[in-house]
């Protein structure tokens, strides 16, 4: 999905913190998601949010917030398992909520981050 064609940034700065819009598992070439599933999908997203926060100057240890959305809660235990590996300890602060996402999405991540200085 291109985000030339959204009508929203895709990250955002304000007094040293950054802000992302919620983040899928979308190839970023373009090439659609990384698959139908839970697992890669978590994967790619995780990497998808990475990505926009090297941008800024901050890794996932910068995180402090994250907002998640799936639209199984069964799937609730494998995500969980996917995202503790990617974040250090202190891990961010989440919220978990079922939902219906767009394009075949199963899950969609939200987060805040404060710029290192």
């Amino acid at each position: 999905m291109s985000t030339q064609s959204l009508p929203f940034s895709p990250s955002r700065t304000a007094d040293g913190w950054v802000f992302l819009a919620g983040q899928g598992g979308f190839l970023l070439d373009g090439g659609g998601l990384a698959g139908p599933g839970i697992a890669e999908q978590t994967e790619q997203t995780l990497a998808n949010i990475a990505a926009l926060l090297e941008q800024h100057g901050c890794t996932l240890a910068d995180v402090v917030s994250c907002l998640v959305h799936l639209t199984d809660l069964d799937d609730f235990a494998r995500f969980n398992e996917i995202y503790a590996r990617h974040f250090p300890e202190p891990r961010p602060v989440r919220t978990t909520v079922g939902a219906r996402l767009v394009a075949g999405m199963v899950v969609e991540i939200t987060v805040i981050a404060r710029i290192p200085q």
